[in-house]
């Protein structure tokens, strides 16, 4: 919070408090809807806790969030935007729709975060769609290391399901083999499931009523719709 450019320019005072490692995607992440430390922590896995608190300190000292008590009743700490914060969405979403229209995703697709992809897929999945009211989904990522190849998603009725790499010893309904890749390029609109599948990087199993209806509900990244375009040379 000491360093700074030393420039009266509103860039240059926005870059200071914005342009710290990480920064931006905890901002993302509150723009998202989340609200706890762990659930921060979920959007950002390689990021240590020490430095995220850290950097939510900072962003709190700048009035760009505020500690609340959560009225849950569980008494927790919860991290909300103010109105400062919160004008901050327009910022992520530029910065994000210009990634996705310019910048060449073929390294970041090979080097992608299992976790971090499944905890998105999570929060964008269309509840409202999902055929059923309680189900298993597995997910199994083939060419990741084993403790994080596969994933349950239940289904019960809530909001948004668990989601966890341990095994809950319960029936799967829908069972999806797939590359790290594959995925990854499917969430962010780089291809399609019947695309992927004829490449056999991506195959579904199981209830059939679960698997005519996958792409209105599984989901996508928010900026899936943006089109890539190719820089001039």
């Amino acid at each position: 919070m000491n360093s700074s450019y030393r420039q009266f320019c509103p860039v240059a005072m926005a870059a200071e408090v914005l342009e710290s490692r990480w920064t931006l995607l905890i901002i993302r992440e509150l723009c998202l809807g989340s609200h706890h430390f762990n659930d921060i922590r979920r959007g950002v896995p390689k990021m240590s806790p020490t430095l995220l608190s850290k950097r939510l300190k900072e962003l709190e000292w700048h009035g760009i969030l505020k500690r609340v008590t959560s009225s849950s009743g569980t008494r927790k700490t919860e991290y909300v935007l103010t109105q400062a914060g919160n004008e901050l969405f327009d910022v992520i979403n530029a910065v994000g729709s210009w990634g996705k229209r310019w910048i060449d995703m073929r390294h970041h697709l090979d080097s992608a975060e299992e976790n971090l992809l499944i905890w998105d897929i999570r929060r964008n999945l269309r509840i409202e769609s999902f055929p059923m009211h309680e189900a298993v989904l597995q997910i199994y990522i083939k060419d990741v290391p084993k403790k994080t190849s596969n994933w349950w998603f239940v289904f019960d009725g809530k909001q948004r399901p668990d989601v966890g790499y341990l095994d809950p010893s319960l029936d799967v309904d829908l069972y999806i083999e797939t590359s790290l890749s594959s995925l990854t390029k499917i969430w962010l609109g780089e291809s399609t499931p019947s695309i992927e599948q004829e490449t056999g990087f991506f195959e579904l199993d199981g209830s059939q009523k679960l698997i005519e209806t996958f792409e209105s509900w599984f989901g996508s990244s928010n900026f899936a719709a943006i089109p890539k375009l190719a820089i001039a040379s």
